[in-house]
């Protein structure tokens, strides 16, 4: 049994930030030196820059719009509040739609090669998400089910923590532990395969496993039930994997002259 004792913010003076904001930008550095470091093979250019943006405001403006679909009736009375990304809250499972939507827009203006552009992103964005993932440790916001006769059964004691207090399962460190290995899969994988024709594979089975891996540990989690008994991260990975099988099912290598 674990206690976690910290505040879920960091105060300095008069100042406060929560560490899942820290540790949110930390995260979103990485993702982006690393989908940069590995594009530098494909494009020698300055255009891996503005496509790195494009990335990852497309990923944060779809994961604020999970985030608000999923809690709003505490947005329904005031609209504006969705605007408000600095009071917090998103929803990492709905980053993966805006990201793609917006790398596939910006790789397309940009003259880029779309398929491996979404391979090194995806793999600097789960990098990122594992290390963002300390913070939502930390904070203790996300809650889960109750945990007992594991060593690794955690509660939150800090008197300000959003954390149980109660022992629960580690919810988001299962989720970090599922970013890192995909990382590291993807990675090889792109090392290995990557750079040959169809483009796009380590990026669909990094979206795949993802899903498949948060419908899995949501079951732990707390957060509201939306259709069908499932709750919104469990619908979009089912979602994500059913389409990740297909497009892998179907990718064709090309056919030799």
């Amino acid at each position: 049994m674990i206690d976690i004792t910290f505040a879920p913010d960091l105060v300095l003076g008069s100042v406060r930030v929560a560490w899942h904001s820290i540790f949110s930008l930390v995260g979103s550095t990485v993702a982006i030196a690393i989908s940069i470091r590995l594009a530098r093979r494909l494009v020698p250019d300055e255009r891996v820059y503005p496509y790195a943006l494009w990335v990852l405001l497309g990923g944060l403006i779809s994961a604020r719009l999970g985030h608000v679909a999923d809690n709003w009736s505490a947005y329904a009375s005031d609209p504006i509040r969705i605007l408000a990304f600095w009071g917090g809250g998103i929803a990492v499972t709905a980053a993966p739609i805006g990201s793609t939507i917006a790398g596939v827009v910006a790789a397309r203006r940009l003259r880029l090669p779309v398929g491996a552009m979404l391979d090194v992103s995806a793999i600097g964005i789960v990098a990122g998400l594992a290390i963002g993932r300390i913070g939502d440790v930390i904070n203790g916001e996300h809650h889960s089910i109750a945990c007992s006769g594991l060593p690794w059964c955690i509660r939150y004691t800090h008197p300000e923590t959003l954390g149980q207090s109660t022992y629960v399962h580690p919810v988001v460190v299962y989720d970090a532990m599922l970013d890192v290995a995909l990382a590291w899969a993807a990675y090889r994988f792109w090392l290995r395969e990557g750079l040959r024709p169809p483009e796009g594979r380590a990026y669909l089975i990094v979206l795949g496993l993802y899903g498949a891996g948060r419908f899995a540990t949501s079951f732990l989690r707390l957060d509201p039930v939306v259709l069908g008994g499932l709750q919104e991260a469990q619908i979009l990975g089912l979602a994500y994997a059913a389409t990740a099988i297909i497009l892998l099912a179907t990718a064709r290598r090309p056919r030799s002259p």
